[in-house]
């Protein structure tokens, strides 16, 4: 069994909600199709990709493996959004408020992960970086 340090297992949070957070952004992209926020909300997610991909790195260069997303958890989720957007009628609210809350989770996430001890400089910084990038994309998306 593998023993991940606090801070492990604090980037390695940070790095799966990136990767939760981008597939959720790409879902409700292709749930509003022809919305002015489906491109929006894929450039969200393609730079939450690029962020965990580089997340990854400095996980690596602590001697310990990036994760995965729970494939089932997302999938789930995907379906519950589905489910309410179907049965409120307003679909583009219940995305808006939804990819707003998981920005808000990734930047909860990004501050915990700041709060470790030993924190090597560079992954402090591409914290510091996701967590602005999160709070921007919260106004944008409350503000869309």
């Amino acid at each position: 069994m593998l023993l991940r340090s606090e801070l492990q297992t604090a980037l390695q949070d940070v790095e799966v909600s990136c990767l939760e957070v981008a597939d959720g952004h790409d879902g409700a992209a292709d749930l509003l199709e022809d919305d002015p926020l489906a491109p929006v909300l894929r450039e969200l997610a393609s730079a939450r990709r690029a962020a965990a991909a580089r997340l990854g790195d400095c996980i690596r260069q602590l001697d310990d493996l990036p994760a995965e997303p729970d494939a089932d958890l997302e999938t789930a989720r995907e379906l519950a959004t589905r489910l309410k957007a179907a049965l409120t009628g307003d679909q583009r609210e219940i995305i808006l408020e939804e990819r707003t809350a998981a920005e808000a989770h990734l930047m909860t996430l990004a501050d915990a992960a700041l709060g470790q001890a030993d924190l090597p400089s560079d992954a402090r910084a591409l914290l510091e970086q996701i967590r602005h990038d999160a709070a921007n994309a919260q106004q944008g998306l409350a503000n869309a």
